[in-house]
C-alpha cells in the first residue's frame, strides 16, 4: 500500500457541501484514494438497455406489458429484487419463472449477437488507475455466470483481477455487502476507496459500506435519496477521470 496515499476525508471532516461544488467538472474528490470500487451494469458497461428490452419483450410475449419507465426503475437491483418489484407492478399476473427463464434467453441471444458495449472512458479510466498502482475492483449486483458473459462480451474481462458478485455475499445491493467484501480482497479500508455507482440501489449501496460514493450519471432527474448518499456526481467517467487527475496532481 502507497504510504503517500490517504483515506478520503476523517468522519468529522465529511461535510455535505452545497451541490454546485458537487456537480461535474467542479465536484472535488479526496486525494489519492487506497482503492476504487466500480459497479459494471451502467457504469462500466452499457448493459442495462439490453436487460430492460429483455425484461419488456419477455413480458408482452407473455401478455403484460411492462413500461420502460418501470423498467428502467429496476436498474441496480439483484434479480431477487427484481422478481419482487415485477410481482408487486403486474400485481402476481406474471408468472415470475416463465418471466425470467424468456428474459434470461431474450438477453443472450441479443448478447451473442450484439456483444456488450464498454461505457466511455472505461479504459482510460482503468489505464490510469494502473499507471497509479491504485488497486480496484468490480461489485456486481448481477450473479457471476451473467458478469462473466457481459466482461468477455465486452472485452474486458482480463482487465478487473477482482471481481465480487452478488451470489458471493449474503445481500446485495442496496446493502453494503458487495462493497466490503471488493474493499477485503483489495487489501483497503472502505471509507479509503472511491465507489462508482449509477444507481439508486448502488448508491446506496456504497454510502452504507462507508467509501466516498461517487455517482455517475448523465440522467437529470435524480431521486432525494441519490442526492443524500451521493458525496459528488459527474456525467460521464471522462468527467470523473479528470477530477481524479486532479485530486492526484493535488497529493
Amino acid at each position: 500500500m502507497n504510504s503517500s496515499r490517504c483515506c478520503p476525508m476523517p468522519e468529522t471532516q465529511r461535510k455535505e457541501p452545497e451541490s454546485e461544488e458537487r456537480v461535474g467538472a467542479s465536484a472535488i474528490l479526496p486525494p489519492e484514494p487506497e482503492g476504487v470500487i466500480l459497479d459494471m451494469d451502467g457504469l462500466a458497461l452499457d448493459t442495462e438497455a439490453t436487460y430492460c428490452q429483455a425484461w419488456q419483450q419477455a413480458a408482452a410475449t407473455l401478455g403484460c406489458p411492462l413500461p420502460e419507465e418501470f423498467c428502467r426503475s429496476l436498474f441496480g437491483h439483484h434479480a431477487e429484487e427484481v422478481r419482487r418489484l415485477v410481482a408487486e407492478f403486474t400485481g402476481n399476473r406474471l408468472d415470475l419463472e416463465d418471466f425470467a427463464r424468456l428474459a434470461s434467453r431474450i438477453w443472450h441471444d441479443h448478447v451473442a449477437v450484439q456483444g456488450v458495449a464498454r461505457m466511455p472512458g472505461l479504459e482510460a479510466l482503468l489505464s490510469f488507475l494502473r499507471a497509479r498502482s491504485i488497486p480496484y475492483a468490480l461489485a456486481t449486483n448481477s450473479e457471476a455466470r451473467f458478469a462473466d458473459i457481459c466482461l468477455e462480451r465486452a472485452g474486458v474481462r482480463r482487465l478487473f483481477p477482482v471481481i465480487v458478485t452478488r451470489d458471493q455475499v449474503a445481500h446485495g445491493k442496496p446493502d453494503p455487502d458487495l462493497y466490503l467484501e471488493a474493499a477485503r480482497r483489495l487489501g483497503v479500508p472502505p471509507q479509503c476507496c472511491l465507489a462508482l455507482e449509477d444507481s439508486e440501489a448502488g448508491i446506496e449501496a456504497a454510502h452504507r459500506s462507508g467509501a466516498f460514493a461517487v455517482l455517475v450519471t448523465p440522467r437529470p432527474n435524480l431521486s432525494e435519496k441519490v442526492r443524500e448518499y451521493a458525496r459528488v456526481r459527474f456525467s460521464s467517467l471522462g468527467e470523473l477521470l479528470a477530477a481524479l487527475k486532479l485530486g492526484c496532481s493535488r497529493n
